[in-house]
């Protein structure tokens, strides 16, 4: 009888045993899963570049992760993907590689590759603030260090930059008249029968903040200068944005509304496309131009020509 009673008591000892490790052990993988919640998921402020404005406006995105250092090579993607605000252009180009990015303690040390040294100084200046504006945007990261193939990021005095923060990289920095630089660029216009194209040759300022080829659209749009050269762009096109590859093929991206001026318009259609085209790819590094419009590759027939795939230069 009593030693019926004694393995009741021991069966209600491992019972009561098996309660209370079974509570604890809930609550400890509970806490535990609220912890990694914080470490999941975070909002963070990404940094583009508005075109009209030249400058870095915010925009909030939600990342998921499994750690801080995902967390940051998350932010970094996301850069690298692009705005979802018409208007906002990449400020950190593709063709510049993320090759590492750890964290350690506060500070977020990044190594990206050589393709920075073929920015000019306001894309650099751009994409140096575009990122540590963003990746500061982590709540466990206050620095960042940025480093190209394991070298010093150095300023144009040569002096190494070493840690960049909120606090010494301005979000919108002033660049300065000695900076700027000018090319002469080749410009096509229709000759004054409106069925070929003439080239005329002019210097203009390459813009710190945006690229050479959208400079060269840019003046496309303003105008032919010289007598007998006409125009063939209307003036109130909207190009979004016009970037070139490493392999290049230069990306012009147009609005809808500006694609149908030109292709149902009163200009000739293969005229104005080839202005823009020839212009193009006189420049060193342009080979070819695809023409995106909203951002997207067309994919079907409009117009005369074939805009699915990219254009190279003709004589005309």
């Amino acid at each position: 009888m009593l030693e019926q009673k004694r393995y009741k008591n021991i069966i209600w000892i491992f019972m009561i045993l098996f309660v209370v490790f079974s509570v604890t052990a809930l609550s400890f993988f509970t806490q535990k899963e609220n912890e990694s919640t914080n470490i999941h998921e975070k909002v963070v402020e990404l940094y583009f570049n508005n075109t009209a404005e030249g400058k870095l406006h915010a925009e909030e995105r939600v990342i998921q992760a499994d750690s801080e250092n995902e967390l940051l090579y998350s932010v970094l993607n996301e850069l690298k993907v692009g705005s979802k605000i018409e208007g906002n252009k990449i400020a950190v180009p593709k063709d510049v590689t993320i090759l590492q990015a750890v964290v350690e303690e506060d500070i977020a040390v990044i190594d990206i590759s050589n393709d920075y040294h073929s920015l000019t100084l306001g894309e650099k200046i751009m994409c140096r603030c575009a990122i540590v504006w963003s990746v500061t945007s982590l709540d466990f990261i206050n620095y960042v260090h940025i480093k190209i193939e394991g070298k010093e990021v150095k300023k144009t005095s040569g002096e190494a930059i070493g840690l960049m923060s909120r606090e010494n990289t301005l979000i919108n920095p002033t660049i300065s008249p000695e900076s700027k630089r000018y090319e002469i660029v080749s410009l096509y216009f229709a000759d004054k029968t409106g069925k070929k194209l003439v080239k005329e040759e002019r210097e203009i300022e390459i813009s710190q903040i945006q690229t050479r080829e959208k400079s060269v659209v840019e003046q496309l749009i303003i105008g032919a200068k010289e007598q007998g050269h006409i125009s063939v762009i209307p003036s109130d096109i909207k190009i979004r944005d016009v970037t070139t590859t490493k392999e290049g093929i230069c990306y012009v991206d147009l609005s809808s509304d500006s694609i149908n001026k030109i292709i149902n318009g009163n200009i000739n259609e293969r005229i104005a496309i080839y202005s823009i085209v020839n212009s193009m790819v006189s420049l060193y590094n342009v080979e070819k131009v695809q023409f995106l419009i909203e951002g997207e590759k067309i994919e079907e027939t409009m117009g005369h020509l074939d805009y699915t795939k990219p254009f190279e230069g003709i004589d005309i």
